[in-house]
């Protein structure tokens, strides 16, 4: 009878330790179409790195304070064709991609339309190329970025007490204008199984993948070294459960000292409505009439757009159109940034410089002040190739250069006999 009443009780024991550790396996992730809403939460004084088996991570009481919309699609439908791009039409090189759509500044300039380019197999999720378009000073420059090391996100089947080491690195260069060069070492490690409750949801079938992340980096901006070899340790803890198709629960930690401190905490979620703040740049700063003008969508917690470029062809859908001005002017572009029931307007004045345009100081004083200018407009800086500048003579009166003044190739500065120039700093004239 002993033997018999034991039995059952060991084979309820090993069910349930079974079903308790979960495997996340490829058929689990992301695939083409998915879209995912991840919020974006308050950095909170939640332990968020315990550790262990059958453990509850209760993070219910995160608040969420914007949105961002995870788009999964095809290689081939991110804008490139066969021709412009034909690594990514190979689905042996990568067969999945992602984009969130947003633009980030980084050292001093912007990348905008971003995507990454993955490989997903049974084994595997591999990161194996990026594409933006960077933006810096006056100039725009679509990237496309093929990695030396694929970087491996996750090592299928995700099993507690699994651990994995990969090493990436890749190098983009744009003569003249931007250099980067970056190489990660990444250990992963399912170091925790359980339950996970977030502001959304209650996962019960939990797994807790720890990956610690060494990053050296080297950045030059127009031949000029912003970074060489900088080392930045961070620490990547992301909850996964086999309900869902991405991570639960995403947490950034970056290594300070002997501490790690959160610096990001995200959740997945249903859309919410939060609202949303438009804001935009554009380069050329100063554009000329016929310019192609490139608008720079800096705007938060939306997911649709309106611009409205005040001319005969003013308006478009896209997140960072671009648009050529036929006539010099100042026109006022508008933005209307929506999410849902909400929305949110900027407008900014863009001035368009005619092509032949002569700029002529008759005033006496500052440089700057657009009244000393027989136009009424101060010449815009780089000066245009076929624009110019005339310093007239005004007796007893001096023109006052106090601002950065650049000349392009084919423009043309002249100062008529009689009148003073004053210069501060360095005046310098170069062929």
């Amino acid at each position: 009878m002993r033997k018999i009443y034991i039995t059952p009780i060991l084979i309820c024991f090993y069910a349930v330790t079974a079903n308790a550790q979960s495997t996340y396996t490829m058929a689990n992730f992301a695939s083409n179409n998915d879209t995912f809403y991840l919020t974006k939460a308050q950095i909170s004084n939640n332990k968020f790195d315990t550790t262990g088996a059958n453990i509850t991570w209760n993070f219910s009481t995160l608040t969420g304070n914007s949105q961002r919309r995870l788009i999964y699609r095809l290689p081939t439908q991110t804008g490139f064709t066969t021709l412009q791009w034909p690594y990514i039409a190979n689905s042996n090189n990568v067969n999945l991609s992602s984009t969130d759509g947003q633009t980030t500044a980084v050292l001093g300039l912007q990348q905008t339309n971003p995507n990454d380019y993955f490989l997903k197999n049974n084994n595997y999720l591999r990161e194996k190329a990026s594409s933006y378009t960077v933006i810096v000073n006056n100039y725009t420059v679509n990237v496309k970025n093929i990695y030396d090391n694929p970087d491996t996100l996750y090592k299928f089947p995700l099993q507690y007490n699994n651990t994995n080491a990969s090493h990436s690195a890749y190098t983009i260069s744009i003569p003249d204008l931007y250099y980067r060069n970056s190489h990660s070492t990444r250990v992963d490690t399912v170091k925790g199984w359980g339950t996970v409750i977030t502001p959304h949801h209650t996962y019960t079938n939990a797994l807790q993948l720890v990956s610690n992340v060494m990053q050296i980096d080297s950045v030059a901006i127009a031949n000029q070294p912003v970074v060489t070899n900088d080392t930045v340790m961070y620490r990547e803890i992301k909850w996964f459960d086999p309900s869902e198709k991405n991570p639960v629960l995403y947490v950034k930690q970056t290594k300070t000292g002997n501490l790690f401190i959160t610096s990001s905490v995200e959740y997945l979620d249903v859309q919410q409505y939060y609202q949303p703040t438009a804001a935009f740049a554009y380069v050329p700063v100063s554009p000329n009439m016929g310019d192609t003008v490139t608008f720079q969508n800096l705007s938060a917690n939306a997911i649709a757009y309106k611009w409205n470029f005040d001319d005969a062809t003013d308006s478009s859908t896209s997140i960072n159109p671009q648009h050529v001005f036929a006539n010099a002017g100042t026109y006022l572009v508008k933005l209307i940034a929506y999410n849902g029931p909400l929305s949110d307007t900027v407008l900014i004045s863009v001035r368009i410089n005619p092509v032949n345009q002569t700029y002529t100081f008759t005033g006496n004083g500052n440089w700057n002040d657009a009244a000393n200018w027989n136009s009424g407009h101060i010449p815009p800086s780089p000066l245009p190739a076929t624009n110019n500048i005339i310093i007239n003579h005004t007796p007893g009166g001096q023109c006052i250069l106090n601002v950065p003044q650049t000349i392009a190739s084919g423009a043309s500065f002249v100062i008529n006999t009689g009148m003073n120039l004053v210069v501060e700093g360095n005046l310098r004239l170069q062929q």
